[in-house]
């Protein structure tokens, strides 16, 4: 296979790529969309390959077999290595429950899947959930092979198949059309779409464009470089905006992609100063180092948010230090070595670069699983956690809690099961799912059986929307409202005895809640709504004959204490409670409470169940009991503080379901 022209130039641009990304993922506030760095890089892949493939067909030297093994030995020895070790950091450092799921991300990874898994198993790119995954930059990587299996089939049947003046004009046409694409997903799956392959097409078929036009288009030497310093300037404008997150890749996207491929398509007149200044030594070595550096920034800043590490300056500057020089070393000692065995024959390439470490991550996978992410590998106090937070824990509360795959009215069911047992009807968001202990015990003790329904993130009173909330940008929360009503469609039918509401209560007083399109919106208006709301889901639950029942929320901080449990754990350091103990905030309650008083008043068989009575005290909060974390994340409590609250709550009030 032909080779083409080395472009200084385009190693320029990927200099401009990785530091875009650099800065991003560092906290660092240069770049606010840095992100987008890895658009740039897809413009330059679908630029690079189409050039080789298209060239070397044109000369008859193509060969599909030296295609890939030239890929593969270009990308996946540091790839590999990075899997190595990050694993064995992961196993060095890693909570139990976390090595499982790397070991899951890991095995993901090598089959260049981890962009559906990310998307998954995350709550997006660019959430807080995200910044301790040390795989997750891979996401990409899977991508641009994703891209490799298709498009050189692609250029390869047009090349074969269509005149080759008309081959241009279907891919320019194919770039449209998924471009038509990726904007209809921006829309209307603005949550998922950053993760998705059929949204990245449009941007390497930018760069195949390019490579497909003529190799210099007679300019004059004014108009190439206002061109050029447009298309660079536009580079920096969207890596600057602020808020162009959601939906992406979306507009700032195509002009983006569109800028990069009129650098690179002007890139050989040699009147461009743009050019000239890509081509400079300092850029062209970045980027000849910009995959290094992309592979192992990114494990370098998760680590670090992984095992508590204050994000101060001088932690974000040895972070960056620390990635170039893992860069330069992976580059000469790895990169650039292995390049010289893309001779080595087919067979060879794919059982050592493809089929052993896909093999070893799975094996990884399963050991890790099946010995419960070797908990062993800490303290014995450190064991008896983890074996408390296992023993406790409720295998089926996830699956109830959303979107339902399972048959919702007997495994979703808890609390007594005796024929003779008094029902009842659990609803909310996830506080009401992490109650589930809480409420289990209650139930038992009191002879009701607890049917559970739950929604991520939704207020389930009837006669609301939820706008413009959490992922739901511009837009209603539309799952939330059906879900709301078929709870309410439930209660009027079946006639329960108790119908429990466990909410984030203060979490929804926000400007999120309207009860028609273009309402007006606003805190108090939303404070207005909500009693308007309870009020009509109170008369409802009272109209059936049931008794309602309302759960406060668990108190909780700003801060992740699960985080601050156990990163005495991480750093092997003796924990002290006091350091994770909070104080219990309280300036949303005073109106809450007034509200459900009033509510009580109004309808005297409403039952309140306050958890923070057991979990707070004198104004203070406890982030662990009996030496066990309270919370699995920032608000959410583990099944063993949900079961232990329970037993408090009976030492110390009359069981609120005995009637």
């Amino acid at each position: 296979m032909l080779g083409m022209k080395y472009r200084p130039d385009v190693d320029g641009l990927r200099a401009v790529a990785i530091l875009f990304v650099l800065f991003f993922h560092s906290g660092l506030k240069l770049f606010p969309s840095g992100f987008v760095g890895v658009d740039l890089f897809f413009v330059i892949s679908g630029f690079l390959i189409t050039s080789i493939i298209h060239e070397s067909i044109q000369n008859n030297h193509f060969s599909f077999i030296e295609f890939y093994n030239r890929r593969l030995w270009r990308l996946q020895p540091v790839f590999i290595c990075l899997l190595v070790v990050v694993t064995l950091l992961a196993l060095l450092f890693y909570l139990p429950d976390d090595l499982v799921q790397y070991a899951k991300s890991a095995r993901k990874t090598s089959i260049f899947t981890s962009n559906s898994y990310f998307s998954r198993v995350t709550t997006g790119y660019f959430a807080a959930d995200s910044n301790q995954l040390p795989l997750l930059h891979t996401w990409s990587l899977s991508i641009e092979w994703q891209c490799y299996f298709i498009l050189p089939v692609v250029i390869y049947l047009l090349n074969k198949g269509v005149a080759k003046r008309h081959l241009s004009k279907i891919i320019f046409g194919l770039t449209l059309l998924f471009l038509a694409l990726a904007l209809y997903f921006s829309t209307h799956n603005a949550a998922k779409t950053y993760y998705q392959f059929s949204s990245r097409i449009f941007e390497f078929l930018i760069g195949s464009c390019v490579a497909l036009i003529p190799r210099q288009i007679p300019l004059n030497k004014i108009v190439l470089n206002l061109i050029n310093l447009l298309a660079l300037l536009a580079l920096f404008y969207v890596a600057t905006r602020t808020h162009i997150s959601f939906g992406f890749p979306n507009g700032y996207a195509l002009l983006l992609c569109v800028a990069a491929g009129t650098l690179i398509a002007t890139g050989n007149h040699p009147q461009s100063l743009v050019t000239k200044c890509l081509a400079t030594k300092p850029l062209v070595f970045i980027g000849l180092i910009s995959y290094s550096l992309y592979i192992w920034h990114w494990p370098v800043f998760a680590f670090i948010h992984y095992l508590g590490i204050e994000n101060t300056n001088r932690t974000i500057f040895i972070a960056l230090l620390v990635s170039l020089i893992l860069a330069y070393l992976s580059w000469r000692f790895i990169e650039k070595p292995a390049r010289k065995l893309n001779h080595l024959k087919f067979g060879y390439t794919l059982i050592f670069l493809l089929a052993l470490p896909i093999g070893l991550m799975h094996l990884n996978s399963v050991l890790i699983k099946n010995y419960s992410g070797f908990p062993h590998r800490f303290s014995n106090e450190v064991v008896n956690v983890f074996e408390q937070l296992k023993q406790y824990d409720v295998i089926q509360r996830e699956k109830c809690l959303g979107k339902h795959s399972v048959d919702i009215n007997s495994y979703c069911t808890f609390g007594a099961k005796n024929p003779n047992s008094k029902t009842s009807l659990m609803i909310g968001d996830s506080f009401s799912n992490h109650s589930w202990r809480f409420i289990d015990t209650l139930a038992k003790e009191a002879n009701v059986s607890v049917l559970a329904q739950a929604t991520p993130g939704c207020l389930a009173l009837p006669g609301i929307y939820l706008y413009d909330w959490s992922t739901h940008k511009n837009t209603v929360y539309h799952e939330c409202h059906q879900e709301t009503k078929r709870y309410y469609d439930m209660i009027k039918a079946n006639h329960y005895d108790f119908v429990i509401i466990g909410q984030s209560w203060g979490g929804y007083l926000g400007t999120n809640v309207i009860n028609r399109l273009n309402d007006e919106r606003s805190v108090p208006l939303t404070k207005k709504r909500i009693k308007i709301a309870l009020d009509k889901a109170l008369h409802t639950i009272t109209d059936s004959g049931s008794i309602p029942v309302i759960i406060k929320a668990t108190a909780s901080s700003t801060s992740n204490l699960r985080d601050c449990f156990f990163k005495h754990v991480k750093q092997r350091k003796k924990y002290h409670p006091e350091q994770c103990d909070f104080n219990l905030q309280t300036e949303v309650d005073p109106w809450l409470d007034s509200l459900f008083l009033k509510m009580q008043k109004k309808y005297s068989q409403l039952i309140i169940i306050d958890p923070r009575k057991v979990q707070c005290t004198n104004g203070r909060c406890r982030a662990d009991i009996n030496g066990v974390p309270v919370f699995r994340d920032v608000a959410h409590i583990t099944d063993y503080a949900s079961y232990q609250f329970a037993k408090l709550y009976l030492q110390q009030y009359k069981n609120p379901l005995i009637i």
